[in-house]
């Protein structure tokens, strides 16, 4: 019997390493350094003052503008890191935990109503009914898309690991490797191409990490072999940046391009990732704050990207610095801003879980089973139709 035989009969008992709940904290940490740096860049019709933007897409001597191209990349890199953990633990699921779903639906959904209403009076009802529609259907108008694709991967992927347990092992090699070419190679350097989506990237990543974990199991458990992986992938994604910058200061056609490596599908970030996993894999220790905060990061990532306070906000934090300290120290400034971002969101996580969401979790309790009896009712009757 091999290792992936094993594994889907024997289910291990999940035990939590601070190690991968310290990866996470460092993802959303990388999540909210890529949104500060894109508010800086990024035009914003909805705010009045626009002369805080920054120009960080042009080849440039200034090193702080190059580092700010950078980073700009955390995002991805933050986000893979989430769904590479993830897509590690769902490999030994068998059924989707429709309590779990339900849970994420309604934080989404009530966080959103109240940014909204607080927003709405803050701002004396100046906020637009297009708003007030995203705001009231989060999950709809994808207003965290990362949020919107895990609600989409989450049911399928016990369909995943069903096909993944019958297969052989060469079988799943060729198709993670095809559809790693098409949908990592290609799409690295030439986005939007073979009809990609971030959700057929994911299942591409997905199929990855599954050859990864039941047939590389002696290079996954390697410590050196990992970091030398995790090396490349540092020298691959910032060197490409770096090298752009370069070729942009001198060749007219690679002028504006530094923003364009920082992608979900850079294979260069992927290895990073997969490095970084692995490591993280084989440090084990536990930490009860490490654990705590890591359990929130979904709570920081739909209350600090909200799309009302990304759009009337954060703009005014950089108009702030740009108005009042000027440019000079602007990537101590992107620091900084990170920092309060961050705590703004953890200390909002805090009160929500303590307070609104034991509600939210009491409501589910009492409402899931009858909901389960519709739903089965209602399935029932359409199994019958012919």
């Amino acid at each position: 019997m091999d290792y992936k035989e094993q594994t889907f009969i024997n289910h291990p008992a999940k035990v939590r390493n601070s190690s991968i709940e310290l990866l996470k904290i460092i993802a959303i940490l990388l999540i909210v350094v890529s949104h500060v740096v894109q508010t800086l860049y990024t035009p914003n019709d909805m705010v009045n003052m626009q002369d805080y933007i920054l120009g960080i897409s042009t080849s440039t001597t200034n090193i702080q503008c190059l580092i700010l191209a950078m980073l700009q990349s955390s995002g991805a890199f933050g986000n893979t890191i989430f769904f590479i953990c993830s897509a590690w633990f769902l490999l030994d699921s068998s059924k989707v935990n429709k309590k779990k779903m339900l849970q994420m639906l309604l934080d989404i959904w009530v966080v959103s109503i109240i940014i909204l209403i607080t927003v709405y009076f803050l701002r004396g009802g100046d906020i637009g009914l297009v708003m007030i529609i995203k705001q009231i259907f989060p999950i709809t108008f994808q207003n965290n898309w990362y949020v919107t694709c895990y609600l989409l991967f989450y049911p399928i992927h016990p369909f995943l690991n069903l096909i993944i347990s019958k297969i052989n092992q060469k079988t799943l090699f060729r198709t993670s490797f095809i559809l790693s070419f098409l949908y990592i190679g290609v799409n690295f350097v030439q986005d939007g191409h073979f009809f990609t989506s971030r959700l057929i990237l994911w299942v591409t990543l997905y199929l990855v990490i599954a050859y990864m974990k039941y047939y590389l199991v002696d290079i996954s458990n390697d410590f050196k072999i990992n970091i030398r992986l995790f090396i490349v992938g540092f020298v691959g994604n910032y060197g490409i940046i770096a090298l752009t910058n370069f070729l942009g200061l001198h060749i007219g056609v690679f002028n504006d391009k530094l923003l364009r490596w920082g992608s979900n599908c850079s294979p260069f970030i992927i290895l990073m990732v997969i490095g970084m996993l692995n490591i993280a894999r084989n440090i084990h220790f536990e930490n009860s704050i490490v654990n705590y905060i890591s359990k929130l990061s979904l709570l920081i990532y739909i209350i600090h990207e909200n799309i009302l306070l990304r759009t009337y906000y954060r703009p005014l934090m950089w108009q702030w610095v740009y108005t009042n300290m000027g440019y000079s120290h602007v990537l101590l400034w992107t620091i900084i801003l990170t920092v309060i971002v961050f705590t703004f969101g953890l200390v909002a996580s805090i009160i929500y879980k303590n307070t609104i969401q034991k509600c939210v979790t009491k409501f589910i309790n009492a409402t899931y089973p009858s909901l389960c009896k519709k739903y089965a009712k209602f399935e029932t009757l359409l199994l019958r139709l012919h």
